[in-house]
């Protein structure tokens, strides 16, 4: 345990592993009542909740951040690949809220202080955005792997639209942006908004190694003519290097939402906590 963490926080970490059956069932039965209300598809397996949980009391326990050391679920691994990532972030959201709740519950039975309080969230805090930036991750890699085999024997499947919730997909863009393939983007993006009803497109450009003028200039039309649509668009992925060069060519990005990656776009639609 951190010598600067109180007895009360370590008791309270070690209540919460005592009583786990119960914040899980209790956990479990918000994500069933949001699943119901939100339409979404009940793909998050039973277990989820305790393998959340778990790690987070024990780090409130030891006093300080402690990363899962097993290997939590995939999406491969859930059999999920066809749903919405907007289940697990919900998931995930209720299970923090619901260790909360127990907190809060037993704040004056473990004569928690604000401080206690503080540093409790402090440990929490980060490994909610562990599993957001794990499951996150693993989604998209199993959804692109999906793809790769087949990603230049089709142009749809060479410009992937991939739907993380209802209202809410991303589109990795990879390689250069010639007139034909911003065509194609521009063509498949606007066909799977309007059919899918898409109002937020993320237009990743991680797989971009380099804008000039050109590819900049069709990056551009890509997004007028989506948000003439009614789209909004947001750019990630934009890194270093080509945010050197686009400066580098006097060229301004300014009027484009940009966010550093998937995680941050995500926390300004209000997808996960912030």
């Amino acid at each position: 345990m951190s010598e600067n963490i109180s007895h009360n926080v370590q008791s309270i970490g070690q209540s919460i592993l005592q009583n786990i059956d119960q914040i899980a069932a209790n956990a479990r039965h918000q994500i069933e009542i949001s699943i119901k209300e939100q339409g979404l598809p009940s793909i998050v397996p039973y277990t989820f909740t305790e393998q959340i949980i778990v790690p987070l009391s024990e780090s409130i326990e030891a006093g300080e951040v402690s990363y899962p050391t097993e290997q939590i679920p995939s999406f491969k691994e859930m059999d999920a690949i066809p749903a919405y990532l907007d289940t697990v972030l919900m998931s995930i959201s209720v299970v923090k809220q619901s260790l909360l709740s127990y907190i809060e519950a037993n704040q004056h039975t473990f004569s928690l202080t604000v401080l206690d309080v503080i540093v409790i969230t402090k440990i929490v805090d980060p490994l909610i955005d562990y599993f957001i930036h794990h499951f996150t991750e693993s989604y998209l890699t199993q959804k692109t792997n999906s793809l790769r085999s087949e990603y230049y024997q089709d142009d749809a499947l060479s410009v992937p639209i991939i739907k993380l919730s209802s209202r809410v997909a991303i589109c990795p863009i990879i390689g250069e942006i010639d007139e034909k393939r911003a065509n194609l983007i521009l063509e498949r993006t606007l066909m799977e908004s309007s059919a899918k009803k898409i109002r937020t497109l993320i237009l990743d450009l991680s797989g971009v190694a380099t804008l000039d003028t050109m590819m900049t200039q069709h990056l551009f039309k890509i997004v007028d003519s989506l948000e003439i649509m009614g789209v909004d668009i947001i750019v990630t992925g934009v890194s270093s290097e080509v945010a050197i060069g686009v400066v580098s060519l006097g060229l301004d990005l300014q009027s484009l939402t940009i966010k550093q990656n998937l995680e941050g776009a995500l926390k300004s639609l209000g997808m996960v906590e912030g």
